[in-house]
């Protein structure tokens, strides 16, 4: 564990008169540096973040240094803001410390802090996932909560060494140009507002500032992919570019920006013709193009298609009727067009709310109740599922199985498309049609009078059970 000693100041510079503050050494052309840096930060700041400039902010801190650093300059800039911490509970003591500290960072910057604590490597196992992952997941859904509760923003502390590290993760992977940007500045609810800054510019401003910080000893193992990327791969690259992060983050910024030519282009090929809600793409021209296979997926990737998909649609384009869905979206191949159209589905969807008891869904109708764990029996009814409540994200969807579903099966830890599992239960072809799913967010609870989703189901650590029951019109 790493402390860096206490500071005098928040080192807001000029503008926060601040300067008799300062050490003696720093007061003599260091005092320009605090500004520059501080003046980047918040023109940054006002770029990604104009649309609320006095909106409350919350800011993600996990007692890093990154971290501190951004609450340091969110405290320069004046705006309102709020911490987060989340405390995973993976490090002991450790991880108390942490969260400690953050609380008394947030009384020395006059800012209230949100903590949550996680029962992470529980989540883990009954999910099936890395612990890693869970952490991953629990952090986010947390986030979007606040979010929404406070209707504020989630500042993420993420720097241009991070940018170079998820180009990196994401070429060994395999990518196209989205994952060559790295990281957005803005996606969604969340804000990254230091990605203009390399890892030493935060250091060297932490230092100069004598600022505190916590050092969390798993950012040294090489178990996790990007400590390895970190650790390994970036220092020889580094051989050949000294300033590999400086580098790494423009070339980000190129890519998004030929990226954004590119959708420009093709948006001005007027390949696709929209009638009456019907996208028609026209085969003939799509078929003259350079990169072809790329422009189809630039045209349907916001309709949930992604590429394995596109080189599936290339392979069928001789194959008029061939159709392929994604989402609440099919794609259609006739003879003179590909034909994507909303499905059928979507207008077949029941949202079902926590507090809703009695619903019509499609084919039937569905009950729904609430009960504490001790107080519940399962059933072996197969049109009765029980869920933990508390890993459910109302509001819930009932919709029919679409091509491209998958699920973890209940005593079964790996995913499975629901086509290969109809098969496997042998389900008959005119049945399959009507086969629901349950969807919780973007991942299926229930596979409806079939089987649960392995990471909704009953453990030792549930504490309410949410049970539907449905019955199917006759």
């Amino acid at each position: 564990m790493q402390n860096y000693d206490s500071k005098n100041c928040l080192a807001t510079g000029l503008a926060g008169g601040c300067q008799n503050s300062l050490p003696a050494n720093l007061k003599a052309g260091k005092i320009r540096y605090f500004w520059v840096v501080e003046a980047r930060f918040t023109s940054g700041l006002a770029e990604i973040h104009a649309d609320a400039p006095d909106s409350r902010t919350i800011l993600a801190v996990s007692g890093g240094v990154d971290s501190v650093v951004m609450a340091h300059l969110f405290k320069a800039t004046g705006r309102p803001f709020l911490i987060a911490h989340c405390n995973f509970q993976l490090r002991g003591d450790d991880s108390m410390a942490d969260e400690q500290f953050v609380v008394a960072l947030g009384e020395e910057l006059g800012a209230r802090v949100l903590v949550k604590r996680f029962a992470t490597t529980a989540y883990a196992t009954d999910q099936g996932v890395s612990v890693q992952m869970a952490a991953r997941d629990l952090r986010y859904a947390w986030f979007k909560t606040l979010a929404k509760e406070h209707r504020a923003k989630i500042a993420l502390a993420h720097h241009a060494n991070d940018v170079v590290e998820t180009m990196l993760f994401n070429l060994a992977k395999g990518t196209g140009l989205p994952g060559l940007h790295g990281i957005n500045a803005r996606d969604n609810l969340v804000i990254r507002p230091l990605l203009w800054a390399t890892k030493a510019e935060i250091l060297d401003y932490a230092r100069r500032n004598k600022l505190v910080w916590r050092e969390d000893v798993s950012n040294a193992s090489e178990k996790y992919m990007r400590n390895l990327i970190r650790q390994q791969v970036v220092p020889q690259l580094e051989r050949i570019n000294p300033d590999l992060a400086a580098a790494g983050l423009r070339t980000a910024n190129r890519v998004a920006n030929a990226e954004a030519f590119v959708q420009y282009a093709i948006n001005s090929l007027a390949l696709a013709d929209d009638r009456q809600g019907h996208l028609y793409i026209d085969k003939q021209k799509l078929a003259g193009l350079p990169g072809r296979e790329t422009v189809l997926y630039y045209l349907l990737h916001d309709y949930g298609f992604n590429y394995d998909q596109v080189a599936a649609i290339f392979a069928s384009l001789d194959r008029s009727g061939a159709v392929f869905v994604a989402r609440e979206w099919q794609l259609n191949i006739d003879r003179d067009y590909l034909l994507l159209s909303r499905h059928q589905a979507a207008e077949m969807t029941a949202v079902i709310k926590q507090d809703d008891r009695n619903i019509a869904v499609p084919g039937g109708q569905s009950q729904m109740a609430i009960y504490e764990k001790q107080d519940y029996t399962i059933t072996n009814d197969a049109n009765i599922a029980a869920l933990d409540l508390a890993k459910l994200s109302f509001p819930l969807y009932l919709r029919p199985w679409q091509q491209g579903d998958y699920f973890v099966p209940l005593g079964m830890q790996g995913k499975k498309k629901i086509s290969d599992f109809l098969i496997d239960r042998k389900v008959p072809v005119n049945l399959k049609k009507e086969v629901l799913v349950l969807m919780s967010g973007d991942e299926i609870a229930w596979v409806v009078g079939h089987r649960l989703d392995n990471r909704y189901k009953i453990t030792g650590s549930t504490r309410q059970v949410w049970q539907i029951s449905f019955l199917r019109q006759v």
